[in-house]
């Protein structure tokens, strides 16, 4: 089963500012490797990065990067991730905070 987890994105969100990272999902160590997916109404895209660990698990990152705009303030993304070990999709909000 994965730990799973969401990571705020490195910099705040300014409105008006460059696309950036708003959050990245990330499942660890799972076996076999999780789905991990992000969940919004927003126009931004996903970027997974998968990486093998040293016992023969996977570790997945999800990356949401969006342009930031305050007319996204409170809006929230939801990562979801799906694996074999979880009884149901295991689902996490994130709240988007734009400055």
């Amino acid at each position: 089963e994965p730990k799973v987890y969401v990571s705020a994105g490195s910099s705040a969100l300014i409105d008006g500012g460059n696309e950036t990272t708003v959050a990245t999902c990330i499942a660890e160590r799972a076996r076999p490797p999780a789905d991990v997916s992000w969940e919004t109404n927003l126009y931004g895209t996903s970027e997974a990065h998968m990486q093998d660990d040293a016992n023969g698990t996977t570790t997945t990152q999800v990356h949401y990067s969006w342009q930031p705009s305050r007319h996204a303030q409170g809006h929230t993304l939801t990562c979801v991730v799906k694996h074999p070990a979880l009884q149901s999709d295991f689902r996490i909000p994130y709240v988007i905070n734009v400055q």
